[in-house]
């Protein structure tokens, strides 16, 4: 028979490989997955054995960095029910979003007489029915044939963000059941317990060592689901690009030599960040190379600083909001004014007593309760919505090629 690969959400089977047959899952788990996991076979016979797993809700902002977003789940879709000739009248995207949405992955049972069951199979059995087809169609039996056909080739990752959005099974584990094809000699376990693949990855560059710190400290202690697939300037021997003149020159740098690795580069929210944040913008950027700043928070609006007339209340969004103030502040916090930014034609602030403030986040080693991350948690929200709309944007190539390939074969 061979030995057999699976990738599942609990009992439900969305991808199979046999021997040396199978699709690469690798980059939806980390090494501290492994685990022990179910391994169904004949007779009602499971055995626990390694393999990798990880909730369902985190295996989605995974799938998420990898390109295939939900916008992508509809577009294949359509191509499907184009390909198979679905009457999308009568079954639309909407109407199997919402199927997976409420069906009861849960509710699988041990006794259907198959190691698993395939979603081809559950389509037909579960998803069919709830969505009335079998009712309205003029030919239920020829009807429920050709969609559960493309419902057989809709991609596993697909298939992971819409049921992601059914709440009872946001802890479920995504579990990668490869021990057989292991054991049988076919695959190596590097094959499946290994970092993400450079191409898939994304190179932070910021202003100073201090940001890239805290940045990646960020993604430890809130966000480690998806860390490993940010890699920051390695900073042992100094960093090389501190300054925001030297990032500019840098940026140009890349663009010369045609970079291919996937680039942010993160300013400061403060007057000479956005000075050079523009600057970087009207240059002739590939895709694969983003220039960003840090958010605007409505939490700077109102914010103590000192001047040279005295204490007031400003707003230091685009002044003053280095990444140090993304940080916990206490309530005694207070920006200073320093110079003036004549290209901009605003004062340029710092947070008084910084250094404080970073080696308290930097020291964590875990989350504290009573600290505020709502802040340095919306700048790793806009480095990562970046990086999915920079690998959105290949995956959609990717896509199109395919489809007209595909057609052009009919």
């Amino acid at each position: 028979m061979g030995s057999m690969i699976q990738l599942a959400v609990g009992r439900l089977e969305i991808d199979w490989g046999k021997n040396n047959g199978f699709v690469d899952h690798s980059p939806l788990f980390q090494a501290t997955d492994l685990t022990n996991v179910p391994y169904y076979y004949a007779d009602d016979v499971v055995q626990h054995k390694e393999g990798l797993s990880k909730p369902l809700k985190h295996v989605v902002d995974r799938v998420n960095l990898l390109g295939h977003t939900h916008r992508l789940c509809e577009k294949e879709f359509e191509f499907l029910a184009e390909f198979n000739n679905f009457d999308r009248d009568r079954f639309r995207f909407a109407d199997l979003q919402k199927a997976l949405a409420t069906v009861d992955v849960n509710g699988l049972s041990v006794d259907y007489g198959e190691p698993g069951e395939d979603f081809g199979k559950f389509f037909r059995r579960e998803i069919f029915p709830r969505l009335g087809l079998n009712t309205i169609a003029a030919d239920p039996a020829h009807a429920q044939y050709d969609a559960a056909q493309g419902m057989e080739n809709l991609t596993p990752y697909s298939i992971l963000h819409l049921l992601s959005a059914n709440p009872t099974t946001q802890e479920m584990p995504v579990q990668w059941a490869f021990h057989d094809v292991e054991d049988g000699g076919w695959a190596k376990r590097s094959e499946f317990v290994r970092p993400v693949d450079q191409s898939s990855r994304f190179l932070i560059v910021t202003e100073g060592s201090s940001d890239a710190h805290i940045i990646r400290q960020a993604f430890r202690l809130l966000k480690p689901h998806v860390a490993d697939f940010f890699d920051f300037v390695d900073m042992e021997e100094g960093y090389p690009f501190s300054g925001t003149g030297n990032i500019f020159r840098f940026v140009q740098g890349l663009i010369a030599i045609s970079v291919l690795n996937n680039v942010l580069v993160v300013y400061d929210n403060d007057a000479e960040g956005i000075a050079n944040f523009k600057r970087c913008r009207e240059l002739n950027l590939p895709s694969n190379l983003q220039i960003l700043k840090l958010p605007d928070l409505a939490y700077f609006e109102r914010i103590q600083t000192i001047g040279p007339n005295g204490n007031h209340e400003a707003n230091i969004n685009g002044q003053a909001a280095a990444i140090e103030c993304y940080l916990h502040l206490d309530p005694d916090a207070r920006v200073r004014w320093t110079s003036f930014n004549t290209k901009l034609e605003a004062y340029q602030g710092e947070l008084i007593n910084k250094g404080a403030y970073v080696r308290e986040f930097l020291d964590q080693r875990e989350k504290i309760a009573g600290y505020d991350y709502e802040k340095i948690a919306a700048v790793l929200d806009m480095i990562i919505d970046n990086a999915v709309r920079m690998r959105e944007a290949v995956m959609e190539r990717q896509f199109l090629d395919a489809y007209e390939d595909r057609l052009l074969a009919q």
